[in-house]
């Protein structure tokens, strides 16, 4: 049906004047009134044409008509409606408006009688042009460049290129190498290939629980952070850092007796999560037990005791690098150091040392000479017995190869085993991690935690230790590269990638909790 022209907003048709009512007119007019304002904003040229077509529908009548106390109220008055009107009008597109005018002179006649024969004007139709956009959600803001790099790393082997990139060569190759020929070092992380998984399928999936109990704290998923000396001489205060991603994860944090930060200031700086303090048998013991007070009174829960390091084993990297703490000047460091003004201006504003020992800061200090300056390789299992009884939380201890040491720990009242060879870091040739788990855990035989340390690199091989017995896994050096790409934020990066890979592997394995994942689960590779 024809619309009755805008252009009659004066009241030239008598008869729609004496037929509506006032109140309708009322309505009409302000209808008409928000109509045209909405017209003004409208910006789209299409847009403009379609709402002003629609104002045509809404009735016509004289402001006259208003009550006097309605238009008061209202706010309007018979000149400004008027002036309003007429400035949209002229504002409109010119083939609109004759265009209009033709069609509303054609259905005046129609219009005139539908009101007569109604006794009232002929309600507007809803536009979509005059409708209100949907509300736009604000944006979010834009990655940072650290960000937006580190979520280029699919995998935890691109945090590694990504660490290469930033650190000084001497000081990679003090996380990224092992001892002597470093074939236990490749070993940690070629053995997983020797265990293939064997999926099971029919079962529901779709929901999974990645969560487990880890010496009696909930943990977000079966990983921890292991304890990594010198954290903080790769990213500035790096192990707050890695304490407070780890919180953020849910999962354990480990300190190390060789850290830059200091137990104090480690536990104020990330006094949330599940914290764990690293301790190696020192020379000195009212040191060693001054620490495991310091420990105990900044309330990390739980003692692990490393059994592996009477002296350091021969790193050869470090000895070509001429590896010191701090860096010690040479001309081809220095050229490095060049290249590197990321990590340079770090290290410049950290206090580079040992965080934990009063000779923190002085001097340049191989890692092998603090070793054989404070450690002592005559510790034994009465040493082992005695710090036990000292402790009065959970305690784990680490570096165990040999299923007999495993029970002489449990014998003790160890709660929890770490089958390891630190990283391929000390006597070279021996049992990958891996390896040696089988049989560490018919050791065990369920009577103690067993956490996995070494060679892990994917969510799969996580599955795997927990297939062959293990109730944990730590990450040593993926912590480290990540930590050393993006500091916290790169931790958190490798947490996101091992929980993606856990989850995908559990369900396509067909085991909704990690409970379900059993020697079942895995084969050995032929061949191997």
């Amino acid at each position: 049906m024809v619309q009755r022209p805008l252009r009659d907003h004066r009241g030239h048709d008598g008869d729609a004047r004496r037929h509506a009512r006032p109140e309708q007119g009322t309505g009409g007019a302000r209808q008409l009134l928000l109509a045209l304002l909405a017209h003004r904003l409208v910006d789209d040229r299409g847009a403009r044409r379609r709402a002003f077509l629609d104002l045509a529908a809404f009735p016509v009548v004289p402001l006259r008509h208003r009550p006097a106390a309605r238009a008061a109220r209202e706010g309007l008055d018979a000149g400004s409606t008027r002036g309003i009107c007429r400035r949209s009008i002229r504002r409109a597109p010119r083939a609109t408006r004759q265009r209009t005018g033709r069609e509303n002179r054609q259905g005046r006649a129609i219009v005139d009688a539908d009101e007569r024969q109604t006794g009232r004007a002929i309600a507007h139709r809803p536009s979509s042009a005059l409708t209100p956009p949907p509300a736009v959600p604000a944006k979010a803001p834009a990655p940072t460049r650290l960000a937006a790099r580190l979520q280029r790393a699919h995998a935890v082997a691109d945090l590694r290129a990504q660490a290469a990139r930033r650190l000084p060569r001497a000081v990679f190759d003090f996380i990224d190498g092992g001892a002597e020929d470093e074939r236990t070092l490749r070993d940690n992380v070629e053995a997983f290939d020797a265990w293939m998984l064997m999926p099971r399928v029919g079962i529901d999936v779709g929901t999974r629980d990645l969560s487990r109990s880890i010496l009696g704290t909930r943990s977000s998923l079966p990983l921890m952070m292991a304890p990594t000396g010198l954290a903080g001489f790769f990213w500035p205060d790096g192990e707050v850092a890695g304490a407070r991603a780890a919180a953020r994860a849910g999962i354990p944090y480990c300190l190390s007796t060789n850290s830059v930060g200091s137990i104090e200031h480690v536990a104020e700086g990330a006094p949330e999560g599940e914290r764990w303090f690293q301790l190696y048998f020192l020379r000195d013991r009212d040191w060693m037990q001054a620490l495991l007070s310091r420990a105990a009174a900044s309330r990390y829960r739980v003692l692990c005791l490393t059994v592996d390091l009477a002296v350091q084993g021969r790193r050869e990297r470090d000895l070509r690098n001429a590896f010191t703490m701090p860096l010690k000047p040479r001309l081809s460091t220095a050229l490095d150091l060049a290249r590197r003004p990321a990590w340079l201006a770090g290290a410049a504003r950290s206090r580079l040392g040992f965080g934990n020992f009063e000779t923190a800061g002085g001097g340049f200090t191989s890692v092998a000479q603090h070793v054989a300056s404070l450690f002592d390789p005559s510790a034994n299992w009465d040493d082992i017995a005695r710090i036990r009884d000292r402790w009065r939380g959970p305690m784990a201890l680490k570096g165990l190869l040999h299923p007999a040491d495993a029970e002489r720990a449990l014998a003790l009242g160890i709660e929890a085993v770490i089958v390891s060879n630190h990283g391929g870091r000390q006597l070279d040739d021996v049992p990958a991690a891996i390896e040696a788990l089988p049989d560490v855990a018919a050791a065990v035989a369920g009577r103690a935690e067993i956490i996995l340390d070494g060679g892990v690199r994917r969510g799969t091989d996580v599955i795997k230790a927990l297939a062959l017995g293990a109730t944990a896994c730590s990450l040593g050096r993926p912590f480290l590269w990540g930590l050393s790409a993006g500091g916290g934020e790169g931790v958190s990066r490798v947490v996101e990638i091992f929980r993606n890979e856990i989850d995908n592997a559990m369900t396509l394995l067909g085991t909704p909790t990690l409970d379900a994942i059993t020697p079942d689960h895995v084969r050995a590779r032929r061949g191997r």
